[in-house]
């Protein structure tokens, strides 16, 4: 079972992710988070700038995560990717996630 607070970003979505190596890390990390499957394997601990678009959308989504966790898929070359919302707000957060949810 899943845990409820991370939400999957589905692969309907076209995702960049940019390491952040300078960020700073004493920053408010949420509760909430994402999980999204990716090709590479992250580092715990982590920060990415995530990037999310939908082909009908304009523009780009953006916002930032801090890794938390980072597990090969069995018989895939993917990694599932646990991270949290990481220097942002509830207002951001809710935007992101409706946003990944209407789709």
């Amino acid at each position: 079972m899943k845990p409820n607070h991370y939400t999957e970003i589905p692969p309907s979505f076209e995702l960049n992710l940019e390491a952040l190596p300078d960020y700073d890390v004493h920053k408010h990390i949420s509760a909430r988070g994402i999980t999204l499957l990716w090709p590479i394997e992250i580092e715990v601990a982590t920060i990415l700038k995530v990037s999310a678009k939908q082909i009908s959308m304009t523009g780009a989504v953006e916002f930032i995560v801090k890794v938390l966790k980072v597990k090969k898929v069995e018989n895939e070359n993917l990694f599932e990717i646990h991270a949290n919302f990481y220097d942002t707000n509830g207002t951001k957060e809710d935007e992101v996630l409706d946003l990944i949810k209407s789709f």
